[in-house]
């Protein structure tokens, strides 16, 4: 389960962000994997364990959301909602259950100290 823990599912639909974050995240010792949308999303929470999903919010044809309610029910990642939204827009999202959030744009430091939050 250990190695589950270091492993990271990014689902963005914004190839840039996407690269952003798996560079950030390989830096920082994490396996990446990667998703452009809901269904692809869903398709490699089937088939992999995954300790931590980062999930943008906002995607076309299937939202973060849909993605949370529709996710096989052996997978639990902590999921870290990605968004441009305020803070106070993803707040519907993040009392859908114990889940968290991370604005687009953030530095790789805010990635790192949400990391080792969700590692305490």
């Amino acid at each position: 389960m250990a190695d589950d823990a270091r492993k990271v599912l990014v689902v963005d639909d914004d190839a840039d962000w996407r690269e952003f974050l798996k560079l950030c995240l390989e830096e920082l010792g994490y396996e990446t994997i990667e998703a452009a949308d809901g269904p692809e999303a869903l398709a490699s929470l089937s088939r992999e364990r995954c300790g931590v999903m980062l999930l943008d919010l906002n995607m076309p044809g299937m939202s973060g959301l849909e993605v949370v309610e529709r996710m096989p029910r052996n997978a639990s990642p902590r999921i870290v909602f990605l968004t441009s939204a305020a803070a106070q827009d993803v707040g519907s999202a993040l009392l859908s259950g114990p889940h968290y959030y991370l604005p687009k744009g953030a530095s790789r430091d805010e990635l790192s100290l949400l990391l080792q939050s969700l590692d305490a």
